[in-house]
């Protein structure tokens, strides 16, 4: 029988930079990564900006929540990437690091300085291949693994930018230095960035090679093996695959994701008791928090009437503009903006949740500005005529937390998700105040967007600057959807260490979005790529018994 040094469940961003960083180890480990889904290393149907196998595809394992109780119970989608690279095959590509203040408070959480911003910055550093004429060395890599493009790096001039840039302005939202948001202060106006090399997506899988190491591809794990050792504590032997197969390594380190990964913890015994017992499993260790502290960044799709469309606004239009080859490389977006939120209104949305008056000096939402939400423009993709463009309004510091469960014993059945969208007063307020920024943005005769560019809202039922919350709340229910961004269902402090060690279970680590205590202000690739270098790091220190 083989013994494996470490066994690696799931193959995507982190379970791929994990195994590539333990296989540079001399003598080499031997070591085991089990996929789900398939190798698509060599795939084309998914490295372009406009490839038709994204989300929703044959790389999405398509999950769905539950009814959502604050968006009109509507069942929402929950994807999530299925193959080598995981979500790498089928994100958006941007590249966003997020605010330091999320970092710093997740040490503080777990008293582990580890996974503050500036020691987490060397790993960020280590991920990106990041260059122009005002990279700041101090904040930026220059040589890792990823190439990172920005927008006017590739020479796409978008006809909205300046325009954009003045009406920001005018609404006093100015951009952050060198329009760099990657430097732990996004909270302004940055050019948007994203993780394509000459326009190609890149899978985890390909620029973190798994060439050293064994992998097993469209293989389900069923659960984790336990037992007792020679001391009568419980220990990771390994894995049983869904056909039966029993596994051994001396580590097994769980990077299934966030969804995947606390169910297949409840399916080895591991989880809350009243579960476990629901679905007759029996009970190797009563850890109630496993599943819980889901987060998810709820979005607002917005679609917006311009005014004259021939003007070149939309790569629709049919304007010469757009027939550059550089306007194939990546999305059509100039900026990520990103803001706080007005802490009067703040203050009295943490009070419906928290039943007290927050006091502004200490409440970690009102003692500084967070990077509360962001607004993207997006010129593409919506009208045939070029006659409409697109926002995406993100909530980035969501207060929202749901849970991940399970329906059957059976690895087969898909998770039960519930993100509990928009479950905090906090979190309604925020995307109410979003949704007027962005109405005083592209409609309001203050800015030059809304006066010379957009008509209005491209909705039988149009919002206004005149709106009233009840009518902005009604819209927000109506269409708002998941960011596929979860995180915490496995959360550091709880149940792992700041050693990634699952608590009372020997040899079995947890390494991806679920270990995240608090929600990143962020798309996920950064923190999670900055995850899995940190944690390659531990647990080549640890040895490969892992203690």
């Amino acid at each position: 029988m083989v013994l494996w040094d470490y066994i690696v469940v799931g193959g995507g961003l982190a379970g791929s930079v994990i195994s590539n960083r333990l296989a540079e180890q001399t003598p080499r480990p031997k070591i085991l990564v089990i996929e789900g889904g398939i190798n698509a290393n060599d795939r084309e149907d998914i490295v372009w900006v406009n490839s038709t196998n994204g989300q929703g595809g044959d790389f999405d394992w398509n999950y769905q929540s539950v009814p959502q109780v604050n968006l009109d119970n509507r069942v929402i989608p929950s994807n999530a990437g299925k193959g080598l690279g995981g979500g790498t095959l089928i994100n958006g590509a941007f590249w966003v690091r997020g605010h330091k203040l999320e970092y710093d408070q997740w040490a503080s959480l777990v008293g582990d300085d580890r996974w503050s911003y500036e020691s987490q910055l060397p790993y960020m550093r280590k991920t990106e291949a990041f260059f122009t004429n005002d990279t700041d060395l101090e904040q930026r890599g220059l040589d890792g693994n990823v190439k990172i493009q920005g927008m006017t790096e590739k020479g796409r001039n978008f006809p909205m930018r300046q325009p954009l840039i003045d009406s920001w302005a005018a609404l006093g939202v100015s951009p952050v230095t060198d329009f760099d948001g990657n430097r732990g202060e996004p909270i302004g106006i940055s050019e948007a960035q994203e993780s394509r090399n000459n326009g190609r997506r890149q899978p985890t899988s390909l620029v973190y090679p798994l060439d050293s190491v064994t992998v097993l591809t469209e293989t389900l794990v069923a659960k984790i093996i336990t037992g007792l050792d020679t001391k009568g504590e419980l220990v990771a032997r390994g894995v049983k695959l869904a056909n039966g197969t029993e596994i051994h390594a001396r580590e097994t380190i769980l990077t299934a994701g966030a969804y995947r990964t606390p169910q297949i913890l409840m399916l080895s015994g591991i989880g809350p008791r009243d579960t476990l017992e629901k679905h007759g499993i029996d009970v190797v260790l009563d850890q109630p928090s496993v599943g819980q502290n889901l987060h998810d960044h709820p979005v607002l799709p917005a679609f917006w009437q311009i005014k004259n469309p021939s003007e070149g606004w939309a790569r629709e239009s049919g304007h010469p503009l757009w027939d550059g080859p550089q306007y194939d490389l990546g999305l059509d977006i100039d900026f990520i903006t990103t803001l706080s939120l007005p802490k009067d209104g703040l203050a009295r949305a943490i009070e419906e949740d928290e039943g007290v008056k927050p006091d502004p000096a200490t409440h970690p939402l009102l003692r500084q500005d967070r990077a509360h939400v962001s607004h993207t423009v997006q010129y593409s993709g919506v009208s045939p005529d070029g006659s409409v463009v697109m926002t995406l309004t993100l909530l980035l510091a969501t207060q929202s937390k749901g849970k991940v469960t399970i329906s059957s014993a059976d690895i087969n059945d898909h998770p039960v998700i519930d993100a509990n969208f928009l479950g905090t007063a906090v979190d309604r307020f925020a995307m109410r105040e979003s949704v007027r920024h962005d109405l005083e943005l592209l409609t309001s005769n203050r800015t030059v967007v809304g006066r010379e560019i957009v008509a209005g809202e491209a909705n039988p039922n149009p919002l206004s600057v005149a709106s009233s919350d009840e009518e902005i709340d009604a819209r927000i229910r109506q269409f708002t959807a998941g960011c596929y961004h979860p995180m915490g269902t496995a959360s550091m402090g709880k149940v792992v260490d700041s050693e990634l060690r699952v608590k009372g279970v020997k040899h079995l680590r947890i390494a991806d979005t679920s270990v995240f205590p608090v929600a990143i202000a962020a798309n996920l690739q950064v923190a999670t790529y900055a995850l899995a270098e940190q944690a390659a790091d531990i647990i080549k220190k640890a040895g490969s018994h892992g203690c």
